[in-house]
């Protein structure tokens, strides 16, 4: 196995464990609601890390592309996580109205669960992508 593909594999284990901690925690926040989308979305996005680090010697990237699309995968699913985990126990779900209702928590949290939020979303979009161009 390579650095990378140890890196992906190790990553996906621990938020894997994460998710299955954080499972246990979901009564504590005051929005179990987020805390089970939090503990699904950990699970769900450690496994596709491990299935990463497994599919990696099978994409050929190009010059200087695998290390930074590795780094934002798995930096933004572990984002995406820590998101979801905040709002579940500060209860800032305005970005996510469905898991999050109508709860709103104070400014700065709310800040916080929506940079990471979105930041998410834009890294692993942008790494997935990458991946799948050059798989083609």
């Amino acid at each position: 196995m390579t650095e990378i593909n140890s890196t992906l594999a190790l990553s996906g284990v621990l938020l894997f464990l994460i998710g299955l901690i954080n499972g246990v925690l979901i009564p504590v926040g005051k929005s179990p609601r987020m805390g089970l989308s939090a503990h699904l979305t950990a699970v769900q996005s450690g496994t596709f890390l491990m299935a990463a680090g497994l599919l990696w010697p099978h994409i050929a990237f190009g010059n200087g592309w695998g290390a930074p699309t590795a780094a934002a995968l798995w930096l933004s699913l572990y984002a995406l996580w820590l998101a979801l985990f905040l709002a579940g126990v500060f209860g800032t779900g305005r970005d996510l109205p469905i898991a999050g209702g109508e709860m709103r928590g104070n400014k700065v949290a709310q800040t916080i669960s929506t940079v990471l939020l979105y930041g998410s979303v834009v890294g692993s979009l942008g790494a997935t992508a990458s991946m799948a161009f050059w798989m083609l």
